[in-house]
């Protein structure tokens, strides 16, 4: 209504100065219209001013003002984290997870209608695969229809597997160095293959011991300061938790990454430097293996944990309250919370044993990109998002996992003084996540070589090979794959 009465107003003056102009003698009346954009963030604002006067001598000037209010629309800036160029339009990718659905649906779909801010008109089918994702994985790659964007484990050694058989895209020549500036330098380079990198480094885990006090006091254990610092010490503890508890140490050998694990744990050179040999069956190897082969002898350990190849079963035995301990992150004390109440009251944690090459880890998990995909370019966007410092802190928030990416750490939700008891490491992360570095060589024919590495294991615990025979065996096969 007001700007209604005030174009009435100016309606009636500009009229009048006309009528008044036309009287005077020899005066012709111009009107000159003089233009003010103000440009207000609250509310954007045109101002115009309409002045009547005339060339010749002055008789008389009658100065009108009227204002118009115009919505101007501001053209949007670039999104911060749409990184990755030349994302293909309408591209439609699909993404597997690993063991986070349920229970993480909201933080993933909402994530994914971040990302569609960030790139629009890019489709994402997402799906969630559990105990059966590395068989559902094969099975699509042989089929031709393997997920664009997957969720591999490094740990496992999982990304080395299928990028040495060629299943993946090569990041390093694709990814500008601005955006690989994000990460960790040692979680950039956590799983080479003869030098390139094929994976994005997503959320990590802080490699603890997760501790049954109420077993541990009974073993003579009562703070988690008690706890063993070395790989070396493993049989010690485990003849002392069965004989003062009759309780087995629920232990987990490594099946898909055999040879990693001789590295980390038993400083084990397992190949030679030119990569034509291998070389696993020195002492240190052996040693190694003797380690496990006498503690199944001497029945301290659980045999249906020790090769079992989903790491869920030990962690089922362990919640259940039927094991002492149990070597995993302080992302999963959530599962023993839903699972077990009554022991999460009891729950302590330890630092990992640390093996003989000092290294705490090689990374948790990782985000990788199929290498035929028809939409490379989307592909790595969504995984490059999902793995960015925004997304990493978010996910952080949810669950005792921790960021790859520096930046993250900034919040202060990392300096925060911890209250659960899977927040203990949140202080002192940074620090450990960023001394994560790969320290094993590329394997050649990997799979096909930890299948013969895993017989020659197998011959040693149960079978009494002795170690050294066992790891002999082991080589030849080995290097019969790679001659």
């Amino acid at each position: 209504m007001k700007n209604r009465n005030i174009f009435r107003i100016t309606s009636v003056v500009f009229t009048a100065a006309i009528l008044l102009a036309a009287c005077a003698p020899a005066a012709t009346p111009e009107t000159v219209i003089q233009t003010q954009v103000v440009v207000q963030t609250s509310a954007p604002v045109v101002q115009t001013q309409v002045v009547v006067q005339t060339s010749a001598p002055v008789v008389q000037t009658q100065v009108v003002n009227q204002t118009q209010v115009v919505v101007v629309t501001p053209t949007p800036g670039p999104n911060p984290e749409a990184l990755i160029a030349n994302v293909e339009p309408n591209a439609e990718i699909h993404f597997w997870t690993f063991y986070l659905s349920p229970t993480f649906d909201n933080y993933i779909k909402s994530t994914i209608a971040r990302f569609n801010q960030a790139y629009p008109g890019v489709k994402v089918d997402w799906e969630d695969h559990q105990a059966t994702f590395q068989d559902d994985l094969k099975a699509a790659f042989a089929a031709g229809n393997a997920p664009d964007v997957i969720n591999l484990s490094v740990s496992e050694g999982w990304v080395e597997d299928y990028a040495t058989q060629g299943k993946l895209l090569a990041l390093d020549d694709k990814v500008p160095d601005s955006v690989k500036g994000l990460y960790f330098p040692g979680l950039w380079k956590e799983q080479l293959v003869n030098g390139v990198n094929y994976q994005f480094p997503w959320y990590q885990g802080i490699n603890v011991d997760l501790l049954n006090m109420q077993i541990m006091a009974k073993a003579g254990i009562t703070q988690t300061t008690q706890f063993p610092k070395n790989i070396t010490d493993l049989p010690t503890l485990c003849a002392t938790i069965k004989s003062k508890t009759n309780t087995l140490c629920d232990v987990r050998l490594t099946v898909s990454d055999l040879l990693s694990q001789m590295v980390y744990e038993g400083g084990v050179k397992v190949i030679s430097d030119d990569g034509k040999t291998f070389t696993f069956n020195s002492p240190d190897g052996v040693a190694w293996l003797q380690m496990y082969v006498d503690m199944v002898k001497a029945g301290t350990v659980d045999k249906t944990v020790l090769l079992a190849t989903d790491d869920r079963v030990g962690l089922n035995l362990f919640e259940t309250g039927q094991a002492a301990f149990y070597a995993t992150g302080p992302n999963l004390i959530r599962d023993v919370r839903a699972n077990n109440p009554g022991l999460y009251g009891y729950l302590g944690v330890a630092p990992a044993l640390v093996g003989k090459s000092g290294v705490l880890g090689k990374g948790l998990m990782s985000i990788s990109v199929k290498a035929d995909t028809k939409f490379p370019n989307a592909s790595i966007a969504l995984a490059q998002f999902f793995t960015n410092p925004e997304s990493m802190l978010e996910f952080s928030k949810i669950v005792a996992i921790y960021p790859s990416t520096p930046k993250s750490y900034d919040d202060p939700f990392f300096s925060a003084p911890p209250v659960a008891i899977e927040d203990s490491a949140k202080p002192v992360a940074k620090d450990i996540i960023s001394k994560y570095a790969d320290i094993v060589p590329t394997i050649p024919k990997k799979a096909d070589v930890n299948t013969a590495v895993l017989a020659g294991i197998q011959q040693a615990l149960f079978n009494n090979v002795p170690a050294q025979k066992a790891l002999d065996d082991a080589v030849a096969a080995a290097n019969k794959l790679i001659q």
